[in-house]
C-alpha cells in the first residue's frame, strides 16, 4: 500500500506558504524560505503551483542583501469571492466578500413575504443573482455561498432543521442542496447568532479572543458560544439557545409555547406584549423603540419594563459566565441599540455576583448586521480554502 505522508507534508507545506504569503505580503522566495525554514528548492516548485492556480501573484522586486534581487509576492484576494447572507424576520442583509475575508459590496432588501419556501427560494437565487450582476461580478468566480438563518441548523448536512416563524415552511428543509441546484457551488449554511459570533473573532471585539459569548436580544433572544478556540454548537446544534431558560422554580410550571421563558420576558416581542397588557394597547402597534423611548422621559410602566428585562438578562448574563468563564461578552440584536438604558446596570449586577476570576467585559457590537455576513462567509471560504487560516479558532 503506497503511504500517504509525502502527499500530506506536501499539502501542509503548501498550506504553510500560502498562510506565509498571506500574512506577511509582499514576501520573496528566500524570505519565505527563511520563515518555513523549507528549502529553496522546495519553495520554488510550491510557488510555481500557487502561481499557475493564480492564488499568488509576483509584484515588484526585492533589494536583497549584497545587490541579490527577488520578485516579491503577494495574494491574490481577487482569486474568486464568495457571497454571505443573513436571513432575517424583517430584512436580508447580503454581503460579497473575497478572498482575504474584506466585505466589498453589501446590500439589504425586506425580507420576501411568499406562503412557501419554494417562492422564498427562487426570490432569493434571483435576489443574488441580481446583487453579483448589479457589482459586475464575474459569476464563473463565485466559489461558495454562506447562509445565516435563524433557528437550529445542521450544518454538516445543510439543513434548517427548526426554523423562525417569520420564514416559509423553514423547518427540515434541505437548504444547502436546492441552492447549490440553483448556482452549481457549496452552500454553507449556519445559525445566524453562530455566525455573528465568528464574524466577531473575525473583525469585532472577539478578535484574539479564545473563549467568549455574543448574546442576541432582538425579536427573539439567543446566543452563540466559543469556548477553549471552538464553536460550541452541541450533540443536535442547538447549544445556546437560551431563550428558554428558567429563573425560578414557578416557571417550570407555566407553558411559555414555542417562545420560552426568557424569550418571552426579555426579548423585543415580549416587551411590546407585556407593555401592551398593562396598558391596554395594541401590541402590533407598539414597538420597543418606543417603549425605550418612554423610559427615557420617565414613563413609569415603560422604566418597570426595561428595568425587568435589565435584570433577566443581567441573570443569564452570570448563569453563562459561570458555567462558561468566558473573556468576552457581547451584546447585539436591536434591543442593544438602546444599551446606553442598560448596559451600565448590566455591568453593575454582574460585577457584583462574579467572583474576580470570572470578571468579564460585557459590550456591544461594533458590526451589527455586518457580523453575520463576514461569519458566515469566513465559514464558506474555510470550506472550500481549509489550507488558508483565517481565524485561530476552530469553526468547522
Amino acid at each position: 500500500m503506497k503511504s500517504s505522508v509525502p502527499s500530506t507534508l506536501r499539502i501542509m507545506n503548501k498550506s504553510m506558504v500560502l498562510n506565509i504569503i498571506k500574512q506577511d505580503e509582499p514576501i520573496s522566495r528566500a524570505q519565505i524560505a527563511k520563515k518555513s525554514s523549507l528549502t529553496r528548492a522546495t519553495i520554488s516548485e510550491i510557488v510555481n503551483e500557487l502561481l499557475a492556480e493564480d492564488l499568488v501573484y509576483e509584484d515588484g522586486i526585492d533589494d536583497g542583501p549584497l545587490g541579490r534581487k527577488g520578485v516579491l509576492l503577494r495574494y491574490n484576494a481577487a482569486y474568486r469571492y464568495v457571497v454571505g447572507l443573513d436571513l432575517g424576520g424583517t430584512k436580508i442583509s447580503m454581503g460579497i466578500i473575497d478572498f482575504s475575508g474584506e466585505l466589498l459590496y453589501q446590500k439589504t432588501i425586506p425580507t420576501f413575504r411568499v406562503p412557501d419556501n419554494q417562492s422564498f427560494i427562487q426570490l432569493l437565487v434571483k435576489e443574488i443573482s441580481a446583487f453579483i450582476a448589479e457589482n459586475q461580478l464575474d459569476s464563473k468566480k463565485l466559489n461558495a455561498i454562506g447562509i445565516a438563518s435563524p433557528g437550529i441548523i445542521d450544518y454538516k448536512n445543510g439543513i434548517v432543521v427548526e426554523g423562525s416563524p417569520n420564514l416559509p415552511g423553514w423547518e427540515q428543509l434541505p437548504l444547502s442542496k436546492l441552492m447549490e441546484e440553483a448556482f452549481g457551488v457549496p452552500v454553507i449554511i449556519e445559525n445566524d447568532v453562530r455566525a455573528a459570533l465568528i464574524g466577531e473573532v473575525w473583525k469585532g471585539k472577539c478578535q484574539n479572543v479564545q473563549s467568549a459569548v455574543l448574546l442576541a436580544l432582538g425579536t427573539g433572544i439567543g446566543s452563540a458560544l466559543l469556548m477553549d478556540g471552538t464553536i460550541i454548537r452541541g450533540s443536535k446544534n442547538g447549544a445556546g439557545e437560551i431563550g428558554y431558560m428558567l429563573f425560578n422554580r414557578e416557571q417550570l410550571h407555566h407553558d411559555w409555547e414555542n417562545k420560552g421563558c426568557f424569550e418571552t420576558l426579555a426579548s423585543g416581542s415580549g416587551l411590546a406584549k407585556q407593555y401592551a397588557m398593562q396598558s391596554g394597547a395594541n401590541p402590533d402597534q407598539i414597538s420597543t423603540k418606543e417603549i425605550f423611548a418612554a423610559a427615557r422621559e420617565g414613563d413609569a410602566l415603560a422604566t418597570n419594563i426595561v428595568q425587568q428585562m435589565i435584570e433577566y438578562v443581567s441573570i443569564a448574563i452570570i448563569n453563562l459566565i459561570t458555567v462558561i468563564n468566558p473573556e468576552k461578552v457581547i451584546l447585539t440584536g436591536g434591543l442593544s441599540y438602546s444599551s446606553d438604558l442598560f448596559l451600565e446596570k448590566v455591568n453593575h449586577y454582574v460585577q457584583k455576583h462574579t467572583l474576580n476570576l470570572n470578571r468579564v467585559e460585557i459590550a456591544v457590537t461594533d458590526l451589527y448586521e455586518a457580523a453575520a455576513i463576514y461569519g458566515i462567509s469566513i465559514l464558506a471560504l474555510s470550506y472550500v480554502q481549509p489550507t488558508i487560516n483565517f481565524v485561530d479558532i476552530k469553526i468547522l
